[in-house]
């Protein structure tokens, strides 16, 4: 089972959401348990009221690794949500979050903490992602090295399907972090109240990203921090409704309405092709990009609650968080998700826990 990991002050707590997730699970917590290279960490499972074993499942190893820990929600708080419910118990410097279907390399902590440790002005760090596909193939092609966070809150893979030599070596600086997997300073949590779950799944580590930008912080990604993650770029209209609405929740929650204004002509834009997604993909899809603009409208008061909150954390202007995203879009993942036909292979049997037909 590899070190325990008996240590009084862990430096890492590192967190995982499970929701249906016991497929993925053993894989991944056998990967985390037999790192002995990492610096001292604990790890926290958290299980959003799934209707599989999973919980149980990590409950087993629990029994056998002191440093990890079971956590059940009696309702399904969403991704962020589940990450808010650990925080409490969780003692480490440092959080890390990982997604359940991912499994790490030994050590991969320990390069992410060494750059925290030494450069303050880095609040988050993501660690080299790689497809879990090509793993098994003998290959080695990249999930994400950090995110490509779109001036219009589009939130793009980061050399996604290039061969893991792209990403070089070195600490690079990111526009964005990824949300399978990354280490933020518990201190910046404690600032913002914890990760925003106001969005309940997809596009919270845009939104992420983007608040630790308005912070003052800066991004990482670190190759020599490596995960495989069992990743496929698909779209289906529930993901597709929580993406396109979160997104708008950003933009009114994170940039001043004089910026909106600036950036009307490439909004616009944006909206244009995201239409011209839908009408490709079809009815549903177009269904569930109206019911967006419901909901983002159904959810006024409480964007503008969170708009205000936003403003006393800021710290740079909108115009030097936008200098540090990108203003190019991927035209290759686009192209990837309008050629994609008939039900994705990732869409969740019996759908999401959301009801995106009437915008709820």
């Amino acid at each position: 089972m590899g070190r325990q990991n008996n240590v009084s002050a862990p430096l890492v707590s590192l967190i995982l959401v499970l929701y249906n997730s016991a497929e993925h699970l053993e894989d991944c917590l056998h990967s985390l348990l037999a790192d002995a290279l990492s610096p001292p960490f604990e790890v926290w499972v958290v299980d959003n009221a799934s209707a599989d074993n999973g919980a149980e499942l990590a409950e087993s190893f629990a029994a056998r690794a002191s440093h990890l820990h079971v956590l059940r929600n009696p309702t399904n708080r969403g991704y962020a949500g589940g990450v808010n419910s650990a925080l409490p118990y969780a003692r480490g410097e440092f959080v890390a979050v990982l997604n359940p279907d991912s499994v790490v390399e030994p050590g991969w902590l320990a390069p992410i903490v060494t750059l925290l440790q030494a450069q303050p002005e880095v609040g988050a760090v993501s660690p080299l992602i790689l497809l879990h596909t090509d793993e098994e193939a003998g290959l080695a092609r990249i999930n994400s090295a950090g995110q490509n966070v779109h001036v219009t809150g589009l939130g793009f893979n980061r050399q996604l399907g290039r061969p893991r030599a792209a990403a070089g070596s070195a600490p690079q600086p990111v526009s964005g972090l990824h949300g399978a997997a990354f280490v933020i300073r518990r201190s910046l949590l404690d600032r913002m109240r914890g990760w925003d779950e106001s969005g309940f799944l997809y596009h919270e580590d845009v939104a992420l990203s983007w608040l630790l930008h308005l912070m003052g912080y800066e991004l990482y990604c670190v190759p020599a921090s490596v995960v495989w993650h069992k990743y496929h770029l698909t779209m289906y209209p529930e993901k597709l409704f929580l993406l396109e609405r979160n997104r708008w929740a950003l933009l009114l929650t994170h940039l001043g309405g004089a910026t909106r204004a600036l950036l009307a002509p490439l909004l616009l834009f944006t909206e244009c092709l995201m239409w011209g997604f839908c009408l490709l993909r079809g009815p549903a899809f177009l269904h569930a990009k109206l019911a967006s603009y419901r909901w983002v409208a159904a959810q006024a008061p409480q964007l503008r609650e969170r708009r205000r909150f936003i403003e006393t954390l800021r710290r740079r202007s909108d115009r030097h968080v936008l200098r540090r995203l990108r203003w190019n879009y991927e035209w290759d993942q686009f192209f990837s998700l309008g050629r994609e036909r008939g039900v994705s292979t990732r869409q969740p049997p019996g759908g999401l826990p959301v009801r995106w037909e009437i915008g709820e």
